[in-house]
């Protein structure tokens, strides 16, 4: 048997976890209430303070909770930023993430930096060009309330933006505007945006940018932006996991318009159509 001070000794500390992520998530602890001290939770599962311990950690990973020093263990207002991806991709100008932010009553920030880059194997590969290949590199940190929440590092193709008004991405007066109005101006409307979605462990240096403590594991989104015949850009965007939800949003259409237009569908000359 398992003693029960290790992490996986029966799952006693995702039993302890649960139970106080129930209270929280009912409104019997609510924002800024302080949790049972350690003792107490050792008392009432019958466990011991490293159990209790990695409780505690699985909660403030999932952002939950607060610990402070010498004051014990707090109910964080869990209140994420949501990220539509269909709102970053609209065909005007508009600043997406100061919009999320705005709409959890967070105030928002980023800063850029813009410089000419030389493409690795991996960035290359996404954009079809051949290693060494210079492109226009911007990084971006998104803030809310001062805390960095979203990393971003764009890379677009000089093939196309070179000697345009959108050469350098937060300069002239398309700066920020987004990816469709962007290249739009250029004769180049993006007819594919391409998210491919995984989670894994920040980097160390992920991890000291965006203030977020070991355990807590980040978004990463690779998206590619894209013409019939072309691909103009590519970006990865880290999340802090704690900070954001994702929603994709997809109408469907009402099935009974796609059978009362197979039924006014003339039949073909060959005869009625198959069923």
């Amino acid at each position: 048997m398992k003693p029960m001070d290790t992490p996986d000794a029966g799952h006693m500390y995702e039993r302890i976890a649960a139970a106080l992520r129930d209270q929280i998530t009912n409104g019997t602890l609510r924002p800024g209430d302080r949790l049972p001290t350690q003792q107490e939770l050792v008392d009432t599962f019958g466990c011991s303070r490293q159990v209790v311990r990695f409780a505690l950690d699985l909660l403030e990973n999932e952002g939950l909770v607060d610990r402070i020093q010498g004051f014990g263990t707090t109910v964080r207002k869990y209140d994420p930023l949501v990220r539509r991806s269909a709102l970053h991709y609209r065909d005007m100008p508009n600043a997406p993430f100061a919009e999320e932010a705005l709409a959890a009553q967070r105030t928002p920030r980023y800063t850029h930096h813009t410089r000419l880059d030389r493409i690795g194997p991996d960035v290359a590969s996404r954009l079809g060009l051949e290693v060494g290949t210079e492109v226009m590199r911007t990084d971006y940190v998104s803030y809310v309330d001062d805390q960095p929440a979203m990393l971003v590092t764009s890379y677009e193709n000089l093939e196309y933006t070179r000697g345009t008004v959108i050469e350098k991405p937060e300069e002239g007066y398309l700066a920020g505007a987004g990816l469709v109005p962007r290249f739009t101006a250029i004769g180049r409307r993006p007819t594919k945006i391409t998210e491919r979605v995984r989670v894994r462990p920040p980097r160390p240096a992920e991890e000291e940018m965006l203030r977020i403590k070991p355990g807590v594991p980040v978004i990463l989104i690779s998206r590619t932006t894209q013409t019939r015949e072309t691909i103009l850009e590519t970006a990865d965007i880290i999340i802090a996991s704690n900070l954001f939800e994702l929603e994709n949003s997809f109408v469907i259409e009402p099935l009974v318009s796609t059978l009362e237009q197979q039924h006014e569908r003339p039949a073909s000359q060959d005869g009625p159509l198959s069923v």
